[in-house]
Formats: C-alpha cells, sequence, structure tokens
C-alpha cells in the first residue's frame, strides 16, 4: 500500500552540507545501523560509507569498508571521509585506536562512548588533536550524551545553590542488544567506583543500597533500587576546561536500574569480576540473556531519564518514552552530525565532552534533537498530563510512515506489558465501580464480578463464530463480551441509563489511555511540515487497516467547498463494533468505538493546523471531512 510521504520539519535534510562523506565505524551493530537508517533517511545525497568486519545486512546504497581494528589499520582508511562517527564496541578496547587514527588522517570524529575509564584517554587526546586541526565531540550518546544535555540545563538554571545534581535512568529491557553492549555496564560494577564530588573525581566504597538508592519512575507503581556507576562525564566535569568556565556542577549522582537486575547480582558480579578478569565471559552471558528478555512478553520496552537538583525531583526534567536505549544513542550521534554537517557547531579544534561545549553549540545540538522529536519535559508539566504516563517519544519521526504503529490497529499490535495494569487502575478508581461497590455489600461484589465472568463465557460462546473471521477477531470478541457482560449487569443493578453514562465514562477514559500509547503525540505531527497532513496520511492508514481486518468499510472522497477549496472525506461504515453489540442486545454501545476516536483526533490535531469536522451517523458509522488537506 502507498501513501504520499511526509517528512519532517525542514532544518535537517535541507541544511547547507558542510561534510563531503561520512564513515561509521560498526554501522553493522545495533546502534550503527539506527544511525545508518537516519543519516541515510536524512540526507539521501551524502556519500555514506560503513566500516567493520562484516557487512550490514541491510547496508543499501552505502558502500562497505571492511576493517579489522585488532590488526592493523592505516590512516589513509579515513582520510578520504570528513566525518567519522565510531560507534563500535567494546569502548574499551578499540575507541583509543579508531581516535589516533583520525587525527592522524586529519578527520573530524563523534563517538558515543559510555565507558569512563575510556573517558580519561580521549579526554587526552585534546592537544594532540588541535595540533592536527581535528575535532573529536566524545561521548555523544544516551548516557553520556542526551543525559548530559539535561545535566546542563537543569545545572546552568541554577537549581542546586550548592551545586548537587542527580540522574536517575531506567532501561527496558524488550531490545536485546549486541555482543559488545554488556562492556560499558561491566566496567561499572566494581566495590571502588570513581565519583564526582566537590568539584573533583575521588574513589569511594560503592554505595550499593544507601538512602539514594530508590527512586520512583514515571509509570512505575513502586520506587525501584537504583545502581550508582562511574560516568565519563565525571571526568570532563572535574576538568580544568569546565572548572575554568561555567562549573555549575559540584557534585553529580547518578544510577541506574534495569527490569530483572537487582543490586544483589550487580554486588555479585563486582565480587567475582576484579580486576575485568571474567569480562568476555560475563558479557556472553549478559548478551544471551538480553535476547531471551526481548522476546519476553513482559519485557519493558519504555527508557527514562531524570535529572534533577539536590533531592528534589519535583524540580527536574524528564526524556521518556518507548524507545530502546540504541534509539536514543543513535538520535544524539546523529543530532550532532546534523550540526557538523550543517557547520552549526563552533568549536575550535580539540576533544569536546557536552559538558565542555559552548552554549550556542549545546544549543545547536538540543534543537537537532528536538527536529528529530527526542525532547524532554519539565517533571511538574508530565504530572499535570494525565496519560503522559506513556511517555512521548518516536523510535524514528523522520517521516509519517515511520511513527510508531502506522497502518495497524489496536488488535495487530503487541500491548505495551503495562497496559492491563493501568486499564485495572483505571477501573478501580472509575465513578462505576465506586456505585457498584457503595450498593452491595463485600459478599455482593464478590458475586456480582462471578455473575460478570459466567455472562462473559456465554457471550464468548455467542459470538463464537466470529473467532474464524481471522487471527484479530479472538481478542476483539474476548474484549466486547466482557465489557457488554458487565455493562447488561450494571444496568440490572443501577439501571440503564445510568449504566450507560458511567460505561461511556469508563470507555472514554481507558481508551483515552490507550490511545495515548497507541498513537503518535501532538507534538510529532506538529513537527512535520504539514501536521494536517500528516494526520490524514495515518488516520487513514488505521483505517484501512481496519478495513483489511474486517472491522469496518471505508469509502474516501475528494469534494471542493463553495470556494473551490478541497475537501477530503472518510466514509466509515459497516461497524464490526456495532454488529456485535447489537447482536448482543445492546445497540446503544454501537457509536462508543466512533466517540473514542473523534476524542482523539481532536487531541492529536489540537497543534496541527488542521481543520476537519467529524460526524457520527449512528450505528457505528461516521464521516470525517479533512478541509483544505
Amino acid at each position: 500500500m502507498n501513501y504520499d510521504s511526509l517528512s519532517l520539519n525542514e532544518g535537517n535534510g535541507s541544511a547547507v552540507k558542510k561534510v563531503g562523506s561520512v564513515l561509521i565505524v560498526g554501522g553493522h551493530g545495533e546502534t550503527g545501523r539506527t544511525i545508518l537508517k537516519y543519516l541515510a533517511s536524512t540526507y539521501p545525497e551524502l556519500d555514506i560509507a560503513v566500516a567493520g568486519r562484516t557487512p550490514p545486512e541491510e547496508s543499501g546504497r552505502c558502500r562497505f569498508i571492511r576493517i579489522d581494528l585488532d590488526g592493523a589499520v592505516s590512516p589513509e582508511t579515513f582520510r578520504e571521509f570528513s566525518l567519522v562517527i565510531v560507534a563500535c564496541g567494546p569502548m574499551e578496547k578499540l575507541l583509543p585506536a579508531v581516535l589516533e587514527l583520525c587525527i592522524e588522517a586529519g578527520t573530524d570524529v563523534i563517538d558515543i562512548n559510555d565507558s569512563a575509564t575510556t573517558a580519561v584517554k580521549v579526554l587526552g587526546l585534546h592537544e594532540k588533536a588541535r595540533a592536527k586541526g581535528v575535532r573529536i565531540y566524545s561521548g555523544m550518546g544516551m548516557s553520556p550524551g542526551i543525559s548530559s544535555l539535561m545535566l546542563r540545563e537543569v545545572s546552568e538554571g541554577g537549581l542546586s545553590e550548592k551545586g548537587v545534581y542527580r540522574t536517575r535512568i531506567c532501561m527496558g529491557t524488550a531490545y536485546g542488544g549486541g555482543p559488545s553492549s554488556p562492556y560499558a555496564m561491566l566496567d561499572n560494577l566494581v566495590n571502588d567506583i570513581p565519583v564526582y564530588r566537590d568539584g573533583k573525581v575521588e574513589v569511594v566504597r560503592n554505595p550499593w543500597n544507601d538512602e539514594n538508592s530508590g527512586f520512583r519512575f514515571f509509570g512505575k507503581k513502586k520506587s525501584l533500587t537504583t545502581v550508582p556507576y562511574s560516568t565519563p562525564e565525571i571526568y570532563s566535569l572535574s576538568s580544568e576546561r569546565y572548572r575554568s568556565g561555567r562549573a555549575c556542577v559540584n557534585t553529580y549522582d547518578i544510577r541506574c536500574t534495569m527490569e530483572g537486575f537487582p543490586v544483589y547480582l550487580a554486588r555479585m558480579i563486582a565480587l567475582i569480576n576484579r580486576k575485568g578478569r571474567f569480562s568476555d565471559v560475563l558479557a556472553s552471558v549478559f548478551y544471551k540473556s538480553g535476547l531471551r528478555c526481548r522476546n519476553s512478553p513482559k519485557a519493558d520496552p519504555d527508557n527514562q531519564i531524570v535529572v534533577y537538583p539536590d533531592d528534589c525531583p519535583e524540580k527536574g526534567i524528564v526524556l521518556f518514552g518507548d524507545v530502546s536505549s540504541y534509539d536514543l544513542t543513535a538520535a544524539m550521534a546523529v543530532s550532532v552530525a546534523d550540526c557538523v554537517i550543517s557547520g552549526r557547531l563552533n568549536e575550535e579544534p580539540g576533544v569536546y565532552m557536552v559538558e565542555l561545549l559552548s552554549a550556542e553549540s549545546a544549543a545547536a545540538v538540543k534543537e537537532a534533537l528536538r527536529k528529530r522529536n527526542f525532547f524532554w519535559k519539565s517533571v511538574q508539566e508530565v504530572k499535570s498530563r494525565k496519560f503522559d504516563e506513556w511517555g512521548w517519544l518516536e523510535r524514528d519521526a523522520s517521516r509519517v510512515e515511520t511513527l510508531r504503529h502506522f497502518c495497524e490497529n489496536w488488535y495487530t499490535v503487541k500491548i505495551h506489558p503495562r497496559m492491563s495494569s493501568v486499564q485495572t487502575d483505571i477501573l478501580y478508581s472509575s465513578e462505576l465501580w465506586r456505585k457498584i461497590r457503595s450498593s452491595c455489600s463485600f459478599f455482593g461484589t464478590c458475586l456480582f464480578a462471578a455473575r460478570v465472568l459466567f455472562r462473559w463465557k456465554k457471550y464468548g460462546y455467542k459470538l463464537r463464530t466470529y473467532v474464524n473471521r481471522g487471527k484479530e477477531y479472538g481478542a476483539l470478541v474476548r474484549d466486547l463480551s466482557m465489557f457488554a457482560a458487565g455493562y447488561s449487569l450494571a444496568g440490572e443493578k443501577l439501571g440503564k441509563a445510568e449504566a450507560l453514562r458511567l460505561y461511556r465514562q469508563m470507555f472514554m477514559t481507558s481508551g483515552s489511555s490507550e490511545m495515548c500509547w497507541f498513537l503518535p503525540r501532538p507534538e510529532t505531527f506538529a513537527s512535520f511540515r504539514d501536521g494536517g497532513k500528516g494526520i490524514l496520511i495515518y488516520f487513514k492508514a488505521m483505517m484501512e487497516r481496519n478495513q483489511q481486518c474486517g472491522f469496518l468499510k471505508l469509502g474516501s472522497r475528494t469534494d471542493t467547498d463553495g470556494n473551490g477549496g478541497k475537501i477530503t472525506v472518510f466514509e466509515i461504515r459497516s461497524c464490526i463494533y456495532a454488529e456485535i453489540f447489537t447482536e448482543l442486545g445492546y445497540p446503544e454501545l454501537a457509536d462508543f468505538i466512533r466517540e473514542e476516536e473523534k476524542n482523539e483526533l481532536a487531541r492529536i490535531a489540537a497543534d496541527s493546523g488542521l481543520s476537519y469536522e467529524f460526524r457520527l451517523l449512528g450505528e457505528g458509522n461516521a464521516d470525517i471531512l479533512f478541509y483544505g488537506v
């Protein structure tokens, strides 16, 4: 199925190109492939090459250069390129050598280093790089990188009188990872850990489980225990170049938690892996474990970074969404590349981590991230917005077709593992549940629940022929038969009119939460050159997928108004929700799904400039008129 492509706001692909060619070292890894995808889609005319031992499975139009960094590599390999992006690992073993070669070749570099021990060596190349006229932008990943930009924003706002700042990171496990990914984590699982305190680096006994270990992340029902780790930022923060400049951060405490990785396991690894003698074995174990976690239906897909002053998370900022750490790392690296390509980084030759960038350069990188739909919000704003608990980031917002769940519907996607818990919370906090509880004793409430289950089974049997229509129908029948069972019994207890009001209220509340996860955010559509057209393309693709599943029939036509303006009309007919609810004897529920779509279209179109009219026609039918698109 073809759709008219629509890209992000102009500003990346239309930039004046200061770079003729780019080499991605490690372009076949998890992060490298994502960097390649982002660059290739943004700059179709840019000469991009990939270097490594083996070619990536999908290199597209990109050249492949075979190199083995464990062997002899000539600087000439890098000399033909204007920019090298280093995404290979483990960084501890490979990065310093690559940077030395690039300095000798006179080629600028972006790396995604996340190893503190390697950062010392990289920062030590500053004078050598400056003498050769080479710029090295180091640690441009998720953390350090994005977390560093967030730290700059909070600290330069002067939110802590003592200069004490904290970062907490919650990493999901739904994405697996590459074989080199575990090395940076193992590098930090030690009993004696370097930290940044009172303006200097000092080695302390790892505070595995102290008063600062617990942290409540958004979307989590309880506080999680975080593990302290040593970040490359401690060495840039303690450098004379930082101390003689802005020097806003005096003490920095950064900790991380990962699903299925308890503190006792971290402590055991630190005890076993002294001096890194078992790092290769443990990295292999973690890599295989990550692949198993990725296939688990309960694997957490969310990543979250919170940066705040002192002990006051309410004054902090948060970045949150259903994206992987590899997506975040690649987004930061490519955003820095955007700025290099467009000539927006004004640094003299040398080595730069985020803390050492000028204010203008840091602002340019932040803006480039925002154009790629990676941005943070204040904690207070997130708390005030009811359904920001699902986050707001997109893995790839370069085109409408790459947005989350494009050309899908609720029954064709893998549902977020937290969804069931959130739906249960909505039920128990609803006015409907309060009314039922207040009208029954405890025993009566239990009996009501048992009757719902019995009637649910009865309705499911009545609708059994629908299940044979397609693989999506099993879940659809399960959901609608349960909803109808509860509604019918609530009507018997509370009266039909009251039950209808309360069930509509709960349906819309639950549906709004579900759609906040399923649909891209309003900010995403607003970032396109024509946000209204983007919404039209996305909504049409979703409705056409519903039609493919047999859930409705979609008609589409183009009209003109009295002034010759274009009107695109969608006609929604033959709704499966209306058919099933009517067969069960509850036709008054038929329009709920269209009402929900009307509400969600209004939400995502709020900042897009889209002019439209959503007409509910009854029996699950509707006409939607889009004006000017």
